[in-house]
């Protein structure tokens, strides 16, 4: 399967022959499917916490003993964001134009005045309110929105200003912990000095003056794909297809954070600032809920490592079996079992009520004949077997990603993540290339199968916490308009 040149080729980029012979292995399984338990509802793998107030107090008042970051991945392009302003200015016919729902780009020009880049716009000497002028001046000759990251676009309007996605998700950092806290995004390495600029910008008109730093996914993480008959795809010059490994690939960038709680939520999940008091209890709610584990954990490990008497090995036994559904009695050496056990990561993940949005959910996944909390692609379930059917149409939540993680050891270390991701639970579509098909793989999620082997909660929050901006006009929504 492999020529000289192609070995050369893939150690030019730090990527083994061993690798890539596991992701061939990997696409020609017949399938990627995981197996469904049953659906993670209220009761049966999700919290739903009564007292707030509680689990913020306590998240604020641990805050000082712990290095905190916010981790953001944002180098995805807002191509998908303006997919209906492209195509009618690729092809400007009425159906185009007005497709008959809100997403519509009528609708969005109805309402120009509303987004946050409308003085910008205006500003611009090739502004124009002709359909088709407007749309090029917005995609290309103006703004250039068309080929940037979402995180440089502006989304909210503010009575002096407007905010870039990345501007809000600074104030938001500080919101919810002051200047102790850090800020990490990972963006494409071609937008690096966008990003740079746009910083010392936000510093230079705000004083914010929290620690930033980024990272690109590395090219060492790109995947391999296949031909139909198996061999491996080829660009035209002869050299082996490589593909951005998907958000999974980012395990790496996130396992080279220096920190003890790691927030991770997307670039286009914000609220106007407006509304920012009502979300930020809900994140400190998740960091409490976390803390409040680690707190136990760490207080377990201590016991357990100092002559542990029976009542405190039993108590062990019984929280994990209520928190995470592990049950170690049968073990011989229940001792080394727990201490082996809680010698992970631990990430508690809020879950907003289902409202057909298309995305992942909450799970109990069943491998090796253990069940444990997981998120989980739609992609992901195999819907020609009835059960595992039934177990998605009987879900009741979806994965808003809005997560907290504890990245260090009971014993201080800094875990190497890489341990704790399951490499079987991988994504495998079907593409084009130069006109052929081809089989292409895209490494576990990094909060699907990357994570998958870590101590997992889930907590209800409520969908005023879940606000992505998928296409334009989701900017229209009332969670990032200022109130009235």
């Amino acid at each position: 399967m492999f020529e000289n040149k192609d070995i050369n080729y893939l150690n030019s980029f730090d990527i083994s022959k061993t690798e890539v012979e596991r992701q061939v292995e990997l696409l020609k399984k017949n399938d990627s499917f995981l197996k469904i338990h049953a659906p993670a509802t209220p009761k049966n793998g999700i919290k739903q916490i009564e007292n707030v107030k509680k689990f913020t107090d306590l998240f604020d008042k641990h805050t000082q003993n712990y290095k905190i970051c916010k981790f953001v991945p944002a180098s995805g392009a807002a191509t998908r964001m303006f997919k209906r302003l492209i195509a009618f200015n690729q092809n400007p016919t009425i159906d185009n134009f007005n497709d008959g729902d809100n997403f519509s780009v009528q609708t969005g020009f109805e309402r120009l005045s509303d987004f946050a880049f409308f003085d910008t716009l205006k500003s611009c000497k090739d502004f124009s309110e002709a359909p088709t002028e407007l749309a090029e001046a917005i995609l290309y000759s103006c703004l250039g929105y068309g080929g940037i990251p979402k995180g440089l676009i502006e989304f909210h309007k503010y009575p002096t200003e407007s905010r870039t996605a990345f501007e809000e998700h600074l104030h938001e950092a500080l919101k919810l912990s002051s200047d102790k806290i850090s800020i990490h995004l990972t963006v494409s390495p071609e937008f690096l000095d966008d990003f740079k600029s746009k910083l010392e910008e936000i510093r230079t008109k705000t004083g914010i003056n929290i620690n930033v730093s980024f990272s690109v996914q590395e090219k060492s993480t790109d995947t391999v794909a296949l031909y139909d008959d198996g061999s491996l795809a080829k660009n035209e010059d002869g050299n082996i297809l490589l593909r951005p490994g998907g958000h999974g690939a980012l395990i790496q960038n996130l396992n080279k954070i220096d920190a003890n709680i790691v927030f991770v939520k997307n670039i286009d999940n914000l609220t106007h600032g407006d509304y920012l008091n009502e979300t930020i209890t809900y994140k400190k709610l998740l960091g409490g809920v976390l803390v409040d584990a680690v707190n136990k954990i760490y207080e377990i490990n201590s016991k357990l490592n100092n002559s542990p008497e029976n009542r405190d090995i039993k108590a062990a036994l019984q929280y994990f079996k209520e928190e995470f559904n592990a049950d170690l009695n049968n073990s011989k050496d229940k001792t080394k079992d727990i201490l082996e056990f809680i010698n992970r990561p631990i990430r508690v993940c809020g879950m907003v009520k289902n409202t057909g949005e298309p995305g992942g959910g909450p799970y109990w996944v069943e491998k090796d004949g253990k069940t444990s909390l997981q998120i989980v692609e739609k992609a992901q379930i195999d819907l020609s077997k009835n059960n595992q059917k039934e177990h998605l149409s009987n879900a009741t939540h979806f994965n808003p990603v809005d997560l907290v993680c504890y990245l260090k050891s009971p014993n201080g270390k800094q875990f190497d993540l890489n341990n704790f991701v399951d490499k079987d639970a991988c994504f495998v579509s079907e593409k084009t290339h130069l006109g052929k098909n081809i089989r292409v793989l895209e490494h576990p999620g990094l909060w699907n199968g990357a994570m998958a082997d870590w101590l997992t909660i889930f907590v209800e929050v409520p969908l005023i916490t879940f606000n992505p901006v998928k296409e334009l006009n989701d900017l229209l929504r009332p969670m990032h308009q200022p109130k009235k």
